[in-house]
């Protein structure tokens, strides 16, 4: 948690916690004359899992994404489809960025093997968990 921290610091994004209403969990936002801000519900303190895959991603949009992704009603398909890619960037970059190929291979040699045991064992979500493997299978 604490390289995420500094990362963001580092690149020079405000962290913020809020009180979101469901279903939102964190956001990322860049406004004209302000610094990046990730926002994060105060809920995610409680559960380190979560707070540590939600604020990836959020990272994630900081280093992917350019212009808005901010989330909004969709009113056409390709509208919904440009959201979708934003979101699959920033999620890839999370996995790439909390699961590193290396000790991924190692935990397998070692017995752990479900994507939950696997979720469990790098402090994600099973979300994080899947696009890794599914990374990591699509370069095969």
């Amino acid at each position: 948690m604490n390289n995420m921290f500094i990362l963001a610091n580092e690149s020079k994004i405000k962290i913020h916690f809020f009180d979101f209403l469901a279903p939102i969990k964190g956001i990322y936002f860049v406004g004209v004359d302000m610094p990046p801000v990730i926002g994060l519900d105060k809920s995610l303190k409680e559960n380190k899992t979560l707070l540590r895959s939600i604020m990836a991603e959020e990272l994630g949009h900081h280093f992917t994404t350019i212009g808005d992704c901010i989330p909004r009603k969709f009113y056409n398909h390709s509208n919904r489809l440009y959201v979708s890619k934003v979101e699959y960037k920033a999620l890839r970059w999370a996995a790439n960025y909390l699961i590193n190929d290396n000790d991924l291979k190692i935990a397998i040699q070692n017995g752990i093997h479900t994507p939950c045991e696997l979720a469990e064992f790098f402090c994600v979500t099973s979300e994080l968990i899947n696009i890794k493997l599914n990374l990591i299978s699509s370069t095969k």
